[in-house]
């Protein structure tokens, strides 16, 4: 078997065995070449039952593959019929289950797009259950952890980004505190709200949702964990802005969204939380970089021998939580 890229991801011979072995035992017979997609974080097989495809899962913080096959085992999400994994590689084989992806399609119709957020709604209020019964992990980014965090984000932040070509100025230090504790009071203000924490996508953009049959697949769930329902909403939302017909389409997939979280209080009472949650999108995106890249930071330096590879992700990393934070220092927020 050989790949038909230059750049092989999945160079170890051991991937390729594997896949051999597991569609050998499932009658399975595969073709001899791959194919890199996705800047190679998939490959495709061609196969006697059509176009397989292996992952490589990712396991910062998060493990992706156990984490979406809890939720699969769980029932709370849909996903490519799985046809082997192994955790020790963090490799998934899945079959192709056709559609396209959401970043392709040039347009969305408002009804796809409205069925989209009702199947995201159905699956956040099917994962409440689950995460009272704390059944799922992953990252924390319930409103109360964000709360404590924010208490020594703006410190933390200054003193991670110090020594790299990202550091913050003296007037950027100042503006991200002042920010920070404006998040701080809308946070508050959502605390108690009502409304349940619910299994979160954490990444929820174009790139991550497929359309099969006018149904909405949601995948790659390796950012996931547990937070308040609307911001993975809003952040999807956001992504398909330029893809939706006419402006009012906005208004009619809000409220078909809001409509199904009418248990938890008065369509015009969900709507001002939804608002609320809408007007911390700066902030929410460079709290979860800033998290994320804080806790490879913490990875890094405890680490004895530290490779080129793990000084080239650790910029990539700061790199993008400076870039999220400069973003939300960039808001003039009064209150």
């Amino acid at each position: 078997m050989k790949l038909n890229n230059k750049e092989d991801t999945y160079s170890h011979s051991h991937y390729l065995e594997w896949i051999q072995k597991i569609c050998a035992a499932k009658g399975i017979h595969i073709s001899k070449e791959i194919t890199q997609i996705k800047d190679g974080k998939l490959l495709r097989i061609s196969s006697s039952v059509g176009n397989l495809y292996l992952k490589k899962t990712g396991d910062f913080i998060v493990d992706e593959l156990r984490f979406t096959l809890k939720l699969m085992e769980l029932r709370i999400i849909s996903q490519p019929e799985v046809i082997g994994w192994d955790y020790d590689m963090n490799v998934c084989l899945m079959r192709d289950i056709g559609g396209d992806d959401l970043t392709n399609l040039p347009q969305l119709s408002i009804e796809t797009a409205i069925n989209m957020f009702i199947s995201l709604a159905h699956i956040q209020k099917d994962s409440v259950r689950f995460v009272m019964e704390k059944s799922i992990s992953g990252f924390d980014y319930r409103i109360s952890t964000m709360l404590d965090e924010l208490k020594t984000l703006p410190e933390y932040a200054c003193k991670m980004l110090s020594e790299t070509p990202y550091r913050l100025s003296q007037s950027e230090a100042e503006k991200l505190k002042h920010n920070t504790e404006y998040a701080k009071t809308i946070l508050k203000s959502l605390e108690n709200n009502g409304l349940p924490n619910i299994v979160h996508h954490g990444d929820l953009g174009t790139y991550n949702v497929r359309i099969v049959d006018g149904k909405s697949i949601f995948y790659d769930w390796g950012c996931g964990g547990v937070s308040h329902p609307f911001f993975d909403t809003f952040r999807l939302l956001y992504s398909i802005r330029g893809k939706l017909p006419v402006e009012s389409a906005k208004e009619m997939i809000i409220d078909a969204y809001v409509q199904e979280w009418l248990a938890y209080g008065s369509h015009e009472e969900i709507k001002n939380i939804f608002s609320a949650v809408d007007g911390l999108a700066g902030f929410y995106m460079a709290y979860v970089k800033y998290i994320r890249a804080r806790n490879q930071y913490l990875l890094y330096t405890e680490k004895s021998e530290k490779t080129s590879m793990d000084a080239i992700w650790m910029d990539e990393r700061h790199n993008v939580a400076a870039t999220y934070l400069r973003e939300f220092i960039a808001n003039n927020f009064r209150f």
